[in-house]
C-alpha cells in the first residue's frame, strides 16, 4: 500500500492505517528507537506511541513521506523515553547529540526558524558523496553506532569515524558561510 494510501485511510479515521502504517513501517520506526533507547520493551512501546501520535496528528498533518514523518516521531518518543529514564540511560544519546554539539548553531544566534536550519542541512547533505551522507544520517539521525555503519556500508570502522570527523568540519564550516553562529 502506497503512503498516499495509508494517508488517505488515516483521513477517514480508518483503523487499518495504523496495520498498513504498521506493516510498512513497524520494523523501521522499531529500529530507530532501539538505536537510542537499547531496550526491546522500550522500543516497542516507542512504536506503538508513534502509532498513537500519528493517528492523532494526521489529520490535521498531511505528511509527503509517512516514513519519515513517523521516523521522526519514533526518534523523538526515544528521545524522551531516554530523557525520562534518568541519566544512566541517556549515556548513549548524549554521546552521538554532545558528537555533533560543536558544528550545530549555538542557541545565541539567530536561527530563524527550524525549517531554515533543516533547508541549510539539507543542502550540505546533498553536496556530499551518497555514502558519506548515508554515514552521516545513520550516526545522528538513527544513532547507530559507528561499528553498525562500517558493517552496513563493508568499510572498516576506521574509515567511518574519519570520515564523519571530517564531515563535522565541513558542516560547521558550511553553517558558518550560511551565516549561522557557531
Amino acid at each position: 500500500m502506497t503512503d498516499g494510501q495509508i494517508i488517505e485511510l488515516f483521513r477517514q479515521r480508518s483503523e487499518n492505517a495504523v496495520d498498513e502504517t504498521e506493516k510498512k513501517y513497524g520494523r523501521l520506526f522499531y529500529s530507530v528507537a532501539y538505536n537510542i533507547v537499547r531496550s526491546h520493551e522500550d522500543a516497542e512501546e516507542c512504536v506503538n506511541d508513534t502509532l498513537m501520535r500519528l493517528w492523532q496528528s494526521i489529520p490535521p498533518a498531511d505528511p509527503t513521506d509517512l516514513g519519515a514523518y513517523g521516523c521522526r516521531i519514533a526518534r523523538n518518543a526515544a528521545l524522551n523515553r531516554v530523557k525520562a529514564a534518568g541519566a544512566e540511560k541517556r549515556a548513549h544519546a548524549a554521546e552521538i547529540t554532545d558528537e555533533l554539539l560543536d558544528s550545530i548553531p549555538s542557541n545565541d544566534s539567530d536561527l530563524g526558524d527550524v525549517a531554515a536550519l533543516s533547508a541549510s542541512i539539507t543542502r550540505f547533505l546533498s553536496s556530499e558523496r551518497p555514502e558519506r551522507r548515508i554515514m552521516f544520517v545513520r550516526r545522528y539521525f538513527y544513532m547507530d553506532k559507528t561499528r553498525e555503519i562500517a558493517k552496513l556500508l563493508h568499510v572498516p570502522e576506521a574509515t567511518v569515524r574519519m570520515s564523519l570527523h571530517r564531515m563535522k568540519k565541513r558542516f560547521a564550516a558550511f553553517l558558518k558561510k550560511e551565516g549561522y553562529i557557531i
